[in-house]
């Protein structure tokens, strides 16, 4: 009969409590910030759509690309609008870092 190997695996590593690394007006700051970007370039994408529309309106390809990239930036804007609320949970009030 096979005998049995205990197989030690390492501790997890216990995270410290988490401490406040920006303050509240911080994050609405980088929200503006992230928003602001994501605003430029939907309006740039859907310029292109437009145009595109206008100068070739049954290219499937380019019309196809213009709402791929206009999808891809409000994926990115979800993701970070995401991660901001979540860093929300841990900020400070502004003036106390």
């Amino acid at each position: 009969m096979p005998s049995a190997q205990v197989i030690q695996f390492p501790a997890t590593k216990q995270s410290p409590a988490q401490t406040p690394t920006k303050s509240v007006q911080d994050v609405g700051e980088d929200a503006l910030a992230r928003t602001g970007e994501a605003h430029g370039d939907i309006c740039i994408f859907r310029s292109d759509l437009r145009l595109i529309l206008n100068q070739a309106p049954n290219d499937r390809k380019q019309i196809s690309a213009r709402i791929l990239a206009l999808r891809e930036t409000f994926k990115e804007a979800e993701l970070q609008l995401v991660k901001l609320l979540q860093e929300m949970q841990t900020t400070a009030p502004a003036g106390t870092l």
